[in-house]
């Protein structure tokens, strides 16, 4: 019988460390058997539609299970568990009898970062910070121009419109730092100010936002954003293949798209 601290022991040791402190079973029970595992980006009622159809009644899951993010804020009353987003989420997972384990940080480290740099066909790193950190990476541009890399983004993605800095599209190219995921947002300068620390001339970004595109911008460097969901889907399913490769029950990747589109 496979339940979900089983789950969680054979990722720790991949990790060969215990989980961060944001990643855990966050709704239900760690003793369940589980039947079968969904892995998704998030917990929307689309996922939870598909576990259940699958069978499934585990649904391990990269990003928080509640709004707002972290989901766990201080205080006793807590009234976003009201919200018609989070009810929603909550009455449909117990509806199903389903438990949700976060796996976030890890996931990024194992997988998706990887993932997200070889499907923009970047090859290995040309430099890094020396201090062993998987993120702080230096990537040679594939283009020689800007113009290039947008197309050649796109083309790697699937996407017909990225966000991005205005720029010439005959500026030149050379070296690409990568804030995948929800690292190019402005409450993660810090991290974006270590890459830019590293000499980059280009930053390919999951998601980021006003103030995330201006620290750069101001200081020269360009801009292109994907979306959050797109940068780590990749990841998200080798690392669905993985665990199916090591565990007694089905997994499987249900995806969950970008959520906006150009109109």
């Amino acid at each position: 019988m496979t339940t979900p601290s089983d789950i969680i022991k054979v990722i720790e040791t991949w990790s060969g460390r215990p989980l961060n402190g944001d990643e855990y079973v966050t709704f239900g029970s760690r003793t369940a058997a589980v039947r079968g595992i969904t892995v998704a980006w998030t917990v929307t009622p689309r996922v939870i539609a598909a576990a259940a159809k699958a069978g499934h009644n585990c649904i391990v899951h990269h990003e928080s299970l509640l709004y707002p993010y972290p989901a766990f804020t201080a205080g006793h009353e807590r009234a976003y568990l009201s919200w018609p987003t989070n009810v929603q989420r909550l009455r449909l997972l117990s509806k199903q009898e389903m438990t949700t384990i976060r796996i976030h940080g890890t996931a990024d480290e194992l997988r998706i970062f990887d993932a997200f740099a070889a499907q923009l066909g970047l090859g290995q790193p040309v430099a890094d910070d020396g201090a062993g950190r998987y993120w702080a990476k230096v990537f040679a541009s594939p283009v020689a121009t800007f113009g290039e890399l947008l197309e050649h983004v796109k083309r790697a993605v699937g996407m017909k419109a990225l966000r991005v800095t205005r720029e010439e599209s005959g500026r030149p190219v050379k070296r690409i730092a990568l804030p995948w995921g929800g690292v190019g947002l402005f409450v993660n300068v810090g991290n974006v100010q270590d890459m830019l620390n590293l000499g980059v001339d280009t930053l390919i970004c999951g998601e980021t936002d006003n103030y995330g595109f201006r620290f750069a911008e101001e200081v020269g460097v360009a801009v292109i954003e994907t979306s959050h969901e797109v940068s780590e889907a990749e990841g998200l399913k080798q690392f669905a293949e993985r665990l199916n490769d090591a565990l007694d029950v089905e997994v499987r990747y249900v995806d969950v798209p970008c959520v906006w589109e150009t109109a």
